[in-house]
């Protein structure tokens, strides 16, 4: 028996669905995504696919993920807490704004098509309070406080350019946007 099977059971047979293959019939997915959902290993999964089988469950995204974070660390009987999500999604919401500013400035970029895939996150952030520190690309006066700069000599007020957005909740920093002095190469 996997670990998500009871709670994943529970809910296909509230909506009528008899059986683990209607269930990857419905969402469309392979039989792996379904067992790798059943096991809790979520990062084994695209976006797209996790928004597939979220929608054959008739459930929001986040309401999947409630589902299975609590089996990401089996260990801890502990809530998840914003701040541990957070801490494991970090890398993808530090790229994907400049990713998504990348394919916006070059459209034949092909990322074009793959930031449709993250909406879910600009609603998650919201939903946390999250705020991002700039945007991509943007120039601004170095502020050490929200900035981490890539050379050790960029002083206060400096102009700079951030490269990977930080973020913050209120006043809070959750970490810091990364500057540099000049634009990546290719793009103005």
């Amino acid at each position: 028996m996997n670990p998500l099977d009871e709670p994943l059971r529970q809910r296909m047979q509230a909506l009528g669905i008899p059986s683990w293959q209607a269930l990857r019939k419905q969402a469309g997915v392979s039989r792996r995504a379904i067992n790798h959902l059943r096991r809790g290993e979520w990062g084994s999964l695209r976006l797209e696919q996790l928004q597939q089988l979220a929608l054959a469950l008739n459930w929001e995204l986040h309401s999947l993920f409630d589902l299975i974070h609590p089996n990401i660390h089996l260990s801890s009987q502990a809530p998840t807490s914003p701040d541990v999500t957070f801490s494991l999604l970090q890398p993808l919401l530090t790229s994907y704004p400049t990713i998504r500013q990348i394919a916006q400035r070059k459209p034949d970029w092909p990322a074009q098509n793959v930031t449709a895939l993250f909406r879910s996150l600009d609603a998650l952030l919201h939903h946390w309070n999250y705020e991002a520190i700039g945007s991509p690309f943007e120039s601004v006066p170095f502020q050490p406080q929200l900035h981490q700069p890539d050379q050790p000599d960029i002083q206060l007020g400096d102009p700079v350019y951030i490269r990977f957005v930080g973020y913050r909740q209120g006043e809070r920093i959750l970490c810091p946007a990364k500057v540099s002095r000049s634009l990546p190469g290719g793009l103005s």
